[in-house]
């Protein structure tokens, strides 16, 4: 067999594998984390809040995300080709928000925080989301991931609160351990 045809044919494995795993989507979700980003704007609070969470099981599996309740994934502001050889992430969005505040209108975007493009290796599958905060067209909170890397021990951020007050931007990690 040649080298290109025993690729072809191993991949082509992988994916059948991958077909029957996702056939029985209640074995998957059991050992599945689906990542879960909030977005609130309290204009009465005078506060912006975006969130980073984890949905586990099958309530990640059939959680239904929606931009009108304010919740999001980062797999879904990316588009895949799964035709090609690999896997691969061909075209990142974003999401941009518009918060009103006492001392002015934040601009919040959120955008996938990719590691690995062609989604193999350790980091092939995992995702993440980055944010940042802008007034007046300045950003007071440049892009910043909400995890720096795949794996490891780095902190990962679990809340940011926007004061409209005094405009400061909060940010509250926790151990990596602690989240996954």
């Amino acid at each position: 067999m040649q080298p290109d045809q025993l690729k072809k044919l191993v991949k082509y494995l992988v994916v059948s594998i991958l077909l029957c795993l996702s056939a029985a989507p209640e074995a998957m979700a059991a050992k599945s984390n689906y990542p879960l980003v909030t977005y609130k704007c309290d204009p009465g609070a005078d506060i912006a809040t975006i969130t980073n969470s984890l949905l586990e099981g099958n309530k990640g599996a059939t959680f239904h995300y929606s931009a009108k309740n304010g919740t999001y994934s980062p797999w879904n502001m990316v588009d895949i080709n799964h035709e090609s050889d690999s896997t691969e992430i061909i075209r990142t969005r974003k999401v941009t928000r518009t918060c009103s505040l006492s001392s002015g209108d934040y601009t919040i975007t959120l955008e996938p925080q990719v590691f690995s493009r062609d989604m193999d290796g350790i980091c092939g599958s995992s995702i993440s989301t980055a944010f940042t905060v802008t007034i007046d067209g300045v950003d007071i909170q440049e892009r910043t991931p909400f995890e720096d890397f795949c794996r490891g021990n780095s902190p990962i951020i679990t809340r940011v609160t926007i004061f409209g007050k005094t405009g400061e931007v909060k940010i509250k990690r926790i151990a990596r351990y602690k989240f996954h």
